[in-house]
């Protein structure tokens, strides 16, 4: 996030942002829409917290991407699964596409990030999801390990 909050600072912060430097500023539940979104063929939902029902949220997704490019995304993100730093999310019942990142903090160990979705590939029925592991180092070696042993 730019600072102060204007166009031109956010300009200047751009480049550094595009490839996780400088202060980007997401919480788990926006990076989880951004995850939908790819997985959605570029339609990002609206999202919504699911305790009950009571939340029926039912706006249309906004396309905020061309299904190219989604699609293109989600492979990148296979990859990371299947080749890169998200390999230990590799064995998952469902395959998963994922991205996984570091937020570091100036005077504390850092927090690792892990997004994605699943089932990668052919069903029109995903889920998306954000793991968020505060003050745990680097994302490849925490975030995506977490997973519920069956």
């Amino acid at each position: 996030m730019a600072s102060p909050g204007t166009a031109a600072e956010l300009r200047k912060s751009l480049p550094q942002s595009s490839y996780g430097q400088g202060q980007v500023v997401a919480s788990p539940f926006q990076m989880a829409r951004v995850a939908a979104a790819v997985a959605a063929g570029g339609n990002m939902p609206q999202g919504r917290w699911i305790a009950d029902e009571t939340n029926a949220r039912t706006n249309a997704p906004q396309p905020v991407m061309t299904p190219e490019t989604a699609g293109a995304l989600a492979g990148f993100m296979r990859e990371v699964v299947t080749q890169g730093t998200g390999r230990r999310a590799a064995g998952a019942a469902a395959p998963m596409a994922g991205k996984t990142g570091t937020a570091e903090l100036a005077d504390a160990p850092s927090h690792a990030w892990f997004i994605g979705f699943a089932p990668y590939g052919g069903s029109p029925r995903k889920i998306a999801f954000s793991v968020l592991l505060e003050m745990e180092c680097t994302a490849g070696a925490a975030a995506a390990r977490r997973r519920r042993k069956s």
